[in-house]
């Protein structure tokens, strides 16, 4: 397995892991991020969603799909904007800048193993 093939599999694993509480526990979550703990379905849902993208993304770092590993750090590193461009056109909390921290990370490490193996995920060669 690749560098980069490892760092999209540690990324399935945080993804799993937010996802299972999601799904089992989301009062808990709603409570620890400061939400009144009602209304958990819709988290549980969307629990369910992000561990089927887990999935994905475990068994394409398994099989060692480096196209995808372009495309995941393209829209990984568009989170902060896009990030951003939501909660200030909503009024919402700059708190919540603190999700896409891992995901901006996580991006970083696979585009950097990208680059060792000679990669530029902004121009993949598919």
């Amino acid at each position: 397995m690749t560098a980069a093939a490892r760092s999209m599999q540690w990324f399935s694993i945080y993804i799993l892991a937010a996802g299972l509480p999601m799904v089992l526990a989301p009062g808990v979550i709603l409570e620890v991020m400061g939400f009144p703990p009602e209304g958990t379905d819709w988290i549980r849902f969307l629990g369910v969603v992000v561990l089927i993208v887990g999935y994905y993304y475990f068994n394409l770092a398994r099989a060692g799909i480096t196209a995808f590993f372009c495309w995941s750090v393209q829209m990984r590193i568009l989170i902060v904007p896009v990030f951003a461009a939501v909660i200030f056109s909503f009024g919402m909390k700059p708190i919540y800048m603190f999700f896409v921290v891992p995901d901006f990370l996580g991006a970083l490490w696979t585009w950097a193993m990208l680059r060792r193996e000679g990669i530029n995920p902004f121009r993949p060669a598919i």
